[in-house]
């Protein structure tokens, strides 16, 4: 039976029937035949047949299937990729790949881009061949040239219905270089078969392999077609040469080439130079050494295929055997030489290198005296040292000028750019290896006449040279500025403790050489200092160690900078830097923090040591600061911190400074640096107000000090010369805006004794100063009791829009202190109703007056009773005046002591006005009587 999938097949069967031995017997054998009919469609599918069999109760099966009859060959497959020179290439246009395969019969072509399959093919398979079992397929992949040219690699894959796996062709897109291509255009030597040839190379390295277009260019177009090279698998060099057409033989003319991978991968090389340019010479003297009396020419011609020739008084000269060598910019140069006689050529004789190309001609000419125009002389002029000792008035002066130059030159010497014949010469040999001659001048004149001019001139004027070489120096150099001499002591350094080193500091002097000497009350202190400042240096400093001999008192020291005997700049002289010590002892005016309080010290003199002397002991401060001063004295400065507490018990501390074996010292306290005013203070003595006196049994008198530091003030009290202890209460200092502090004691003392008017002292001491400040207060004994009057305002400015005053008039009390207050229906107004004058005098006499307006709201009519409260110390209880029905004209009434008197509303209104008028006649006559007064005290004062 046969089974395709579980499912029985029909089929055709057959037995057959043999004879056959076993065993040496002869038995029958029996062969069963089993036919399927599969058509050949079918076979195609790879589908696997079962044939089942059974005998003897054992069954026996096999498997048949069309790819393990027939196995398959490994497919061929050719993949074409577009050549570089195919037009498709090109940005817009399509590109098309070609896959050719041999393989089994219903085969699938398939494309990858970069290892991703690709759907844009087309596929074109031919029949298969009656001898062959393969079929033929033709596959193409068509895209975009931009498109093409973004990827790497394409594989075409063929699967055959009998393989596993497929089979893959992948080629590069493009290859990729390990390094970036050098693109070079040059012109070789050897390759110019004939004389017009202009033959040139593109060489290229590190270029990827594969295929790749080489093209020439001609100022930016195209020279002729590309040429294509396909370079193998590792090769990553080509040279392709090229021909240049004569009509590109002009002037103005270059060339470069480019390697094209793709339409958008290239490299291109360099332009080359103008190869069909003009010819250059250049003609030199070959410096070797001159033998058997010739004088080696060298010449160089540049151009296209230059060729030289020289010209000589003896005829003209072709060099056939001249060196050639080939330019990087593609032009050739060759090279010539020839010997010329010496004597010829010591002559003067001129020798010319002509070369000629592409039709056009050039020349260079050459001479002994061309040849070394180069050759500067060397001048070394040497003018006298200001240490020399011929630069005295009475004395000659030389100056030499060296000369190395060419045989039989001149040696001239100019002062102030005129000539001088004051000389003499000596010339000595010439050196066999060169071809100078050594040349010594000298210029003399007498000291006098030497400084008298400003420069000089040493002029030399070789055979060969149409202008003379000169060097010119200054005699004496001159500063912009006047110079400013300084002497001064450095702080850093004097090496040992007793070593004194001065400093002389010059600015703004001119450069060359000067002299710098030190005196010692005007007479040399040691022998000068020679110093040559170079050009645009104008500043120099030199030091010197006083002699310990030196180190006296009444000792002064100057410095000199000198530049001619005639010219010099002397400093002021130092102050007394080995004078007695000095101290100052002050007082930091920082904050003080932590308790403590700062001290400052400072030391002057030559090297001094500051020692602070305290009741704790001695202590020598070695961390002190140091300043070098102007006058070359030191000044060293110490602080140290006191602890408050001390400080502000008056201990002293002393401040010695020692130096050179004397001693000074400086003491200071809290009490000597207190300023003279600082011990005065502003003391006020305030009794009792009226509301004190008039409920308790005891009455508080106020003492108010203001001053700088309180703490430092003590407040003592005194009842009738008797000091208190009792009932003083003195509160902590307060801080003022304006630096200030105040304190306040108060003294609480019953009100019998003050009612007895008993004397009452404040007195206030500084603890610095031994003045007192006393101030007295006792009660007022003679009394006067105030008079009140209301006044009302008009009716008009009553029943006005705006608000209108009701005035209360306090005229005859004394003492001032007084209290007035306003009340409606007996009922305390706000204080920002009413307004209090200041009190003023009444009279000639003690009397006291004031007044007190109260504002009438327009807004709201108030009705009742105002009164006008009085608390003065005339009167046990409070003075009342009183106003009713403001708004109604009716009487009014004064209260007093609670009795009251009544008078008519006409009388009243008279009465008004006459003391209304009374009023403010005194008050201006007792203003005019004050300002009076006080004119004539502070006259008299």
């Amino acid at each position: 039976m046969w089974f395709v999938d579980m499912k029985e097949l029909p089929t055709t069967e057959r037995t057959l029937k043999s004879q056959g031995q076993k065993e040496g017997k002869t038995v029958e054998i029996f062969t069963h035949i089993s036919e399927l009919h599969i058509g050949a469609d079918q076979l195609e599918n790879d589908m696997e047949y079962t044939c089942q069999a059974s005998h003897n109760s054992k069954n026996y099966t096999a498997t048949w299937s069309y790819c393990k009859a027939r196995p398959s060959a490994k497919p061929l497959i050719h993949l074409k990729k577009p050549h570089l020179s195919d037009p498709s290439l090109q940005p817009s246009a399509l590109v098309t790949a070609s896959c050719v395969v041999e393989a089994a019969p219903n085969s699938k072509v398939s494309w990858l881009l970069d290892e991703k399959e690709n759907k844009n093919t087309s596929t074109e398979k031919k029949n298969q061949q009656p001898s062959r079992s393969t079929e033929l397929t033709v596959s193409n992949l068509t895209l975009s040239a931009t498109d093409w040219e973004q990827h790497h690699k394409i594989t075409c894959r063929v699967k055959q219905p009998c393989d596993e796996k497929p089979e893959e062709k992948t080629v590069d897109i493009i290859e990729f270089g390990v390094k970036t291509p050098i693109v070079e255009i040059r012109r070789p030597l050897a390759k110019d078969k004939l004389e017009e040839d202009a033959v040139l190379e593109c060489s290229a390295r590190d270029v990827p392999s594969g295929e790749l277009s080489v093209s020439f260019q001609v100022n930016q177009t195209s020279l002729a077609p590309s040429q294509y090279v396909d370079l193998p698998k590792g090769h990553h060099s080509l040279t392709i040469s090229i021909t240049v057409p004569t009509e590109h033989h002009k002037k103005a003319t270059n060339f470069s080439c480019k390697v094209q991978q793709s339409p958008s991968k290239h490299w291109t090389s360099k332009n080359t130079a103008n190869i069909f340019g003009d010819p250059s010479v250049e003609l030199l003297l070959d410096p070797s050494v001159r033998k058997s009396g010739l004088q080696k020419l060298l010449c160089t011609g540049t151009g296209f295929k230059p060729k030289i020739t020289w010209l000589t008084n003896s005829g003209n000269r072709t060099d056939n055997s001249s060196k050639a060598t080939m330019q990087a910019d593609g032009r050739m140069k060759v090279f010539s030489e020839m010997d010329v006689l010496l004597e010829e050529w010591n002559e003067g004789k001129e020798f010319t290198c002509s070369v000629n190309d592409l039709q056009e001609t050039t020349q260079k000419k050459i001479s002994d005296c061309a040849a070394h125009l180069s050759a500067k002389p060397l001048i070394h002029l040497e003018k006298p040292h200001l240490s020399d000792p011929s630069l005295q008035p009475s004395a000659l002066v030389t100056a030499s000028c060296v000369v190395e130059a060419a045989p039989n030159s001149k040696v001239s010497w100019l002062l102030d750019e005129k000539e001088n014949k004051n000389t003499s010469t000596e010339k000595k040999n010439q050196q066999p290896s060169r071809s100078t001659e050594l040349t010594v001048s000298n210029l003399t004149l007498s000291a006098t006449d030497w400084e008298q001019h400003h420069k000089i001139t040493c002029r030399v004027k070789q055979p060969c040279d149409e202008k003379p070489e000169e060097k010119t120096v200054d005699i004496i150099e001159f500063g912009v500025k006047t110079p400013i001499v300084e002497i001064r002591r450095p702080l850093a350094k004097d090496k040992l403790e007793e070593d004194a080193v001065l400093e002389c500091s010059a600015r703004d002097v001119p450069s060359g050489e000067l002299s710098v000497s030190f005196q010692v009350n005007q007479t040399s202190l040691a022998p000068s200092q020679y110093v040559d400042l170079p050009k645009g240096q104008h500043s120099l400093t030199i030091s010197i160690t006083v002699p310990t001999e030196h180190h006296k008192k009444a000792t002064n020291f100057s410095c000199k900078v000198q530049q001619s005997p005639s010219k010099h700049w002397t400093s002021q002289t130092t102050g007394n830097i080995f004078g007695g010590p000095s101290v100052e002892l002050l007082l930091v005016p920082s904050v003080k923090k932590s308790g403590l309080q700062k001290l400052l010290c400072t030391g002057t003199g030559f090297k001094p040591k500051i020692t602070w002397l305290t009741n704790s002991g001695n202590r020598t401060d070695n961390s002190s600061k140091a300043t070098m001063q102007a006058d070359g004295r030191m000044k060293v400065f110490s602080e140290m911190d006191v602890l408050l507490e001390e400080w502000n018990e008056g201990k002293e501390f002393t401040c010695s400074v020692n130096d050179l074996q004397e001693t000074t010292q400086e003491k200071i306290s809290d009490c000597a640096v207190t300023a003279p005013s600082a011990p005065l203070a502003q003391v006020y003595l305030l009794g009792p107000s009226l509301s004190d006196m008039r409920s308790a049994d005891h009455v508080p008198l106020t003492c108010l000090v203001i001053g700088h530091r309180v703490t430092d003030f003590s407040i003592a009290w005194k009842v009738k010369k008797v000091v208190q202890s009792q009932g003083i209460t003195t509160g902590p200092p307060k801080d003022h805006s304006n630096g200030t502090q105040s304190v306040q004691s108060i003294l609480r003392l019953s009100a019998s004794t003050w009612n007895e008017h008993a004397e009452v002292s404040c007195e206030v001491n500084h603890r610095c100063s031994n003045k007192t400040q006393d101030h007295n207060i006792i009660k007022v004994r003679e009394t006067k009791l105030p008079t009140v009057q209301i006044l009302r305002p008009s009716n008009t400015d009553l029943y006005a829009s705006h608000n209108s005053t009701l005035l209360c008039l306090i005229t005859g009390f004394y003492p001032a202190d007084i209290s007035v207050h306003w009340e409606l229906d007996q009922k305390r107004l706000d204080v920002s109703r009413f307004t209090n004058s200041p009190v003023g005098p009444h009279s000639a006499g003690q009397d006291f007056s004031m007044h007190s307006a109260l504002t009438l709201l327009a807004s709201a009519h108030e009705h009742g009773t105002f009164s006008c409260v009085i608390n003065h110390q005339s009167s046990l209880t409070p003075i009342i005046s009183k106003l009713v029905n403001l708004y109604e004209i009716t009487e009014q009434s004064i209260y007093f002591n609670e009795n009251m008197s009544e008078t008519t509303t006409e009388d009243m209104a008279a009465e008004t006005w006459n003391m209304t008028c009374a009023f403010i006649a005194l008050f201006l006559i007792a203003l005019i009587y004050g300002f009076s007064v006080t004119l004539v005290r502070v006259k008299v004062e």
